[in-house]
């Protein structure tokens, strides 16, 4: 079940960045079905972003101090704060 939840956090990662770019790429040069890439990637956003905090709050190793910073993070600055718990995710969780 552990693993599940990484790799759930790891793929909507994945899917957020991609149609991201690719749904900002075909919107620059005004391809006409780009606004459906850019919802699927505006959706993946807001998964990966539940799915940190939720696996921030119910983590025992951070203290209560850090969770409410990391839910700041998240709702604040989701790419940036994306990028990093991907990265420095077993020293956080």
């Amino acid at each position: 079940m552990e693993t599940r939840k990484k790799n759930l956090f790891k793929k909507a990662f994945a899917i957020a960045f991609f149609f991201s770019i690719i749904g900002a790429l075909l919107k620059i040069n005004h391809t006409e079905n780009s606004s459906i890439f850019l919802i699927i990637g505006i959706i993946s956003t807001l998964i990966y972003i539940i799915i940190g905090i939720y696996e921030v709050n119910t983590s025992t190793k951070i203290k209560s101090t850090e969770k409410i910073l990391w839910t700041i993070g998240f709702l604040a600055f989701s790419f940036f704060v994306g990028i990093y718990y991907f990265m420095n995710r077993k020293n956080i969780v």
